[in-house]
């Protein structure tokens, strides 16, 4: 009999496979200890009377909705002179700035909705990674600034100018720089499990935020998590704690660690970084399912205590995966931001289907791409939009954010990725078909603003026709609920605009749309759904129930 002697050879590879004590470097990352120096600005470090404030004789040159990334210089008749900050109801629009200046050589720092470009004399002047854009000498009467406010949402304007001497910017940035250097030598120190201390710290890299798995297709997730650069890296994965037998080399590039496993193998893990061994981490993966519960939330835009708690009732529910519809940070320019968003996502050791709102495009508007929700979210050349299927539901996610104005025009690759998707079998045969887009095509909740006419227009005819269940959104902080009859069923439209940003004031509604249900709380929405029904309930940070409805199939 062979039976036997295959079989015992199994359990002696299993037993050779078997994984010896994990004895990790460090006990948790570092991000504790870098947080608080990683969220401060050069600018709140500036003492407030080395600081010029620039809020007065502006000139209002008007708008423009030219698309582009180049901006055409408008050739305005006139001009209103104005003071900072001003804001004006021109969505999807550029509004335009001039202004004399006599300053030194320094930075001009400038806070503008929702984006900023700067020319000087008419030629451009790029920010650096702490949004300062560099100036040299300016003199009245014959220097003049040109600043192009990129208006996504309902109001948008010029809001301050500062500018800030050479010395005082070089100054605070090396106080900067020693203040993280110094945290992150704390945090190995306070964090070190080893029995002695390393006679050199450069050996035993530490990492910043615990890692956060996204999803790749159906066969794999990527792992990916930030720390010290330029180490050798490598992640062991099983699936289970005591058999960790793949391993796999680990991509680094400034800072950030990525590798890619197949989801069927890996719901235990733990790397290497140099000589550093870290915790092991749990992620749970579901396979195929016929049901499946999920949670859908959008505007976390770093509110970061009040997110902390809609994820801590997401974990309550223990959801297979997430989905987040945009304006995932406050500040798309702040690199640290995404660093911030990972190490919160991973409390939850789930997938988690991440897509940008305008705020994630912030800083972005040289070429409009959102660089750094590419570089922390995504991987290489991945796009923005993207469709795949899970268990009874199809879903499609738009980005209608890579083009100004906002939408998804006829002609344009994303369009016709679409349409060519929304098409398809697979997505006619799926029980539930799900898009999921940022800006609505209906709000009521934001004063000004009745939803993005662009979406509406691009899937009206889809959901007559009875290609789409269920449009999720987000942009108008706040909950928000329409359901459609039409002769080929019920389409319902949702916005979970709750998940961390301020909410919309009380009280204030737009006449049209008239939407089902508005309620300005904080909230995620959370959805279950197999062949035959949808079941959906918004909830708050208490867990309870604010909203439900039920869509089922027709028969």
């Amino acid at each position: 009999m062979r039976y036997p002697i295959f079989f015992f050879c199994i359990l002696l590879l299993l037993i050779s496979c078997k994984k010896e004590a994990l004895n990790p470097s460090y006990s948790a990352s570092a991000f504790s200890f870098l947080d608080s120096a990683m969220s401060l600005s050069i600018l709140e470090m500036i003492p407030k009377e080395e600081i010029g404030l620039l809020n007065n004789d502006w000139s209002f040159l008007g708008r423009d909705t030219l698309p582009g990334r180049k901006p055409i210089f408008p050739d305005f008749e006139s001009a209103e002179e104005v003071s900072l900050p001003h804001r004006i109801p021109y969505p999807n629009s550029n509004i335009w700035y001039s202004k004399e200046l006599d300053v030194e050589e320094g930075y001009l720092w400038i806070n503008g909705d929702d984006g900023v470009q700067l020319f000087v004399n008419g030629d451009q002047v790029f920010h650096d990674s702490e949004m300062f854009y560099p100036i040299e000498q300016l003199d009245k009467n014959e220097d003049q600034i040109q600043i192009r406010i990129i208006n996504n949402a309902a109001s948008g304007g010029l809001r301050q100018v500062y500018w800030i001497s050479e010395k005082s910017w070089n100054e605070q940035q090396s106080r900067k720089q020693e203040a993280l250097s110094s945290a992150l030598m704390k945090a190995k120190e306070q964090l070190w499990k080893g029995e002695e201390t390393p006679s050199n710290w450069n050996d035993y890299p530490i990492w910043y935020n615990d890692p956060v798995t996204l999803p790749i297709g159906k066969e794999s997730v990527m792992i990916r998590w930030t720390g010290e650069k330029n180490n050798k890296a490598k992640l062991h994965y099983g699936h289970d704690p005591n058999m960790i037998v793949y391993s796999k080399e680990v991509e680094e590039k400034n800072g950030i660690y990525t590798v890619f496993v197949p989801n069927k193998k890996c719901q235990y893990f733990y790397f290497e970084m140099g000589k550093t061994i870290s915790s092991l981490f749990q992620v749970r993966l579901s396979q195929d399912a016929k049901k499946i519960s999920f949670s859908v939330w959008a505007d976390s835009q770093g509110g970061w205590e009040t997110f902390s708690k809609v994820l801590v009732q997401m974990k309550h529910k223990e959801p297979q995966f997430t989905i987040g519809i945009g304006d995932l940070v406050g500040n798309g320019e702040n690199t640290w931001q995404y660093v911030k968003l990972m190490q919160h996502l991973h409390k939850l050791y789930v997938p988690h289907y991440l897509f940008p709102g305008n705020h994630d495009y912030d800083g972005s508007y040289n070429d409009w791409i959102p660089s750094n929700f590419n570089q922390y979210l995504k991987f290489f050349d991945q796009k923005n939009y993207q469709f795949w299927r899970e268990g009874p539901c199809a879903f499609l996610a738009l980005d209608p954010n890579e083009n100004f104005p906002v939408g998804i025009e006829k002609g344009t690759s994303q369009c016709e990725w679409f349409e060519k998707s929304i098409q398809s079998d697979v997505w006619k045969n799926s029980p539930w078909k799900i898009i999921l887009v940022h800006q609505p095509p209906f709000s009521q909740g934001w004063k000004g603003y009745s939803g993005e006419k662009t979406i509406l227009d691009l899937l009206k005819p889809y959901w007559e026709s009875g290609l789409i269940d269920l449009v999720i959104s987000g942009h108008t902080h706040d909950y928000e609920r329409l359901i459609l009859n039409h002769p080929s069923g019920k389409t319902a439209f949702l916005i979970v605009g709750g998940a961390g940003g301020n909410l919309e004031p009380k009280g204030v509604l737009e006449p049209f749309p008239k939407m089902d249900t508005v309620i300005r709380t904080h909230h995620f929405g959370w959805i279950t759904a197999d062949q035959q029904k949808l079941e959906f309930e918004a909830l708050d940070l208490e867990g309870k129930v604010i909203d439900q409805f039920v869509l089922n199939k027709r028969m």
